[in-house]
């Protein structure tokens, strides 16, 4: 005989606890029992427990029924009184949980999704964490959709929290765990993308990628040093930080860019940060000026040194917000990639990857000009730097020309109030350097507004003029004069864009970078295509 008894509330069923029933005294006598001769539901779930039937009864153990309604029982042997109580319990997971994809096994707790009613979630400080949840059979999901789409974990990494389900019987169990780190950097075979999260503590505001290459290139580079390379975003113009980690992801995916190329060509990983273009225009002591982050301009490696005018501070306390970012955030943008540097060179040694301390530095255009500048301000975190589109507006190692005083970032003359250190040529011509653009490139930075402030515009024009190629032969031969070392190229024939020509030489320079103990110049196979200036000891 088989019984099926569906039940949602104890009073439903007899029970016995240990083998002993009903109340607290009785009698014994001899009965006939079937065992196991039906089965216990509860909310359309089976409750695995042995079960009797006396008399067309049905009894199952008080402890096991208990459990199954999110109840607690408790037994006081001296009067034989069985108590039965929502369930209040506090445990602790063992394991780590994954911060990106926060997930808790309800079923490992002893408890159903269909039992709790309520959920909540903190951590010292903070009674209230601002998470989604979604329970997906009896597993818990945590999710923030604004932090993953901006490159931040949904919980904090490395942080105790508590979790708390109520139950619909009144219970609430408290679960503790702590939430591990960064993903595991598991090499595949295949090229990855992962997305660091931006830390604060360790320097940098912003998330950064980093991209894993594929084992396709990695016999032909096998006894080579190997060196991260870095590029600048230059996603074009966004207040929003989750569009620029998703233009930037798109880029990367991509893998078009020339640094992109040479990463996975000379099996470096590489690194990006996803620092966004916020619109920032303010006008100040009679001076109009815009931010360009993806060029690191004037305004962007002096705010720290703007917020001392309490004035000026004000207004871009104010701007700032008005494009939702905070001053904090933009301050520093070349020390933060330098932490970012430093923190991908340890995270990827850690698990294995053998790069050197010191990074290639790679961009074309905006993000070119932001390495050539990179380079300059953090010399010593610097093997080698690819500039390209940049011959028209790098920054020289000269503090005065022609009655002028060159600021930042046309030269050198306001280096130590920015970087809190005097210039050094020396470490200066440390760095391999490679600068080129096409000779018939007509994108003039000079004539925008976000490039240059209307001070560095007139510096600029009445020194060189607007137009491009004069600006950069000038700049090319005050490059040498000023002591500066370093391979200057005119990609002839091209535009705003590179031959692969030019590529193949990027190329073989980095190639012969990664080797030498000082800064290595090999000379262009095809100096027709490739007119070069060099300045080298």
């Amino acid at each position: 005989m088989r019984r099926i008894l569906r039940t949602g509330a104890a009073a439903a069923v007899l029970l016995l606890l240990s083998g002993a029933a009903g109340a607290a005294s009785g009698t014994l006598e001899n009965v006939w029992i079937l065992r196991n001769g039906f089965t216990l539901t509860v909310n359309g779930r089976a409750v695995e427990a042995d079960n009797l039937l006396l008399e067309d009864r049905a009894y199952v153990p008080l402890r096991e029924a208990a459990a199954a309604m999110g109840m607690s029982v408790t037994w006081d042997p001296a009067t034989r009184t069985a108590s039965v109580s929502p369930r209040s319990a506090a445990l602790r997971l063992a394991a780590p949980v994954d911060p990106f994809n926060p997930v808790v096994d309800l079923a490992s707790l002893g408890v159903r999704a269909e039992d709790v009613e309520a959920i909540g979630l903190e951590t010292a400080g903070a009674s209230y964490v601002p998470v989604r949840f979604a329970l997906e059979w009896d597993q818990l999901h945590m999710t923030d959709g604004q932090a993953t789409a901006e490159g931040r974990p949904v919980l904090a990494l490395h942080t105790d929290y508590v979790l708390k389900l109520f139950t619909r019987t009144g219970g609430m169990l408290r679960v503790g765990f702590t939430t591990g780190g960064l993903p595991e950097l598991t090499p595949t075979g295949r090229r990855q993308i992962v997305l660091v999260p931006p830390s604060p503590e360790q320097g940098f505001h912003w998330p950064y990628f980093l991209v894993l290459p594929s084992d396709g290139h990695r016999q032909a580079n096998a006894g080579h040093r190997r060196y991260l390379i870095v590029d600048i975003t230059n996603t074009g113009p966004s207040n929003s930080v989750a569009d620029t980690v998703a233009r930037t992801r798109a880029e990367l995916e991509r893998g078009q860019l020339p640094s992109a190329r040479l990463a996975e060509e000379l099996w470096a990983p590489m690194l990006m940060p996803a620092i966004p273009r916020p619109v920032i225009t303010y006008r100040y002591g009679g001076q109009q000026n815009t931010f360009l982050t993806h060029a690191l301009d004037r305004d962007t490696a002096t705010l720290h040194l703007m917020m001392q005018e309490p004035g000026l501070a004000a207004l871009l306390e104010r701007q700032s917000r008005q494009a939702g970012v905070t001053v904090d955030s933009l301050m520093h943008l070349d020390r933060q990639v330098a932490a970012m540097i430093q923190h991908a060179v340890g995270y990827l040694n850690q698990h294995g990857f053998g790069v050197e301390d010191q990074a290639f530095l790679v961009g074309f255009s905006a993000s070119g000009t932001f390495v050539d500048r990179l380079a300059a301000l953090h010399p010593d975190q610097v093997k080698a730097v690819v500039a390209g589109a940049a011959l028209d507006n790098m920054l020289l190692p000269l503090a005065e020309h022609g009655g002028e005083r060159l600021i930042y970032p046309i030269g050198v003359a306001d280096y130590e109030a920015i970087t809190g250190r005097a210039f050094d040529l020396e470490a200066h011509n440390r760095v391999a350097r490679l600068v080129y653009m096409g000779e018939n490139d007509d994108s003039n930075t000079v004539l925008y507004q976000d490039s240059y402030g209307d001070e560095e515009r007139r510096i600029i024009t009445t020194l060189w003029g607007e137009e491009v190629l004069p600006r950069a032969r000038a700049l090319t031969a005050l490059y040498g004069e000023s002591g500066g070392h370093g391979m200057f190229i005119l990609d002839r024939g091209v535009g705003h864009e590179y031959s692969e020509v030019m590529y193949q030489y990027m190329k073989a320079f980095l190639q012969a970078n990664r080797d030498a103990d000082a800064p290595a110049y090999p000379l262009p196979d095809d100096p027709e295509q490739l007119p070069f200036t060099l300045y080298a000891p």
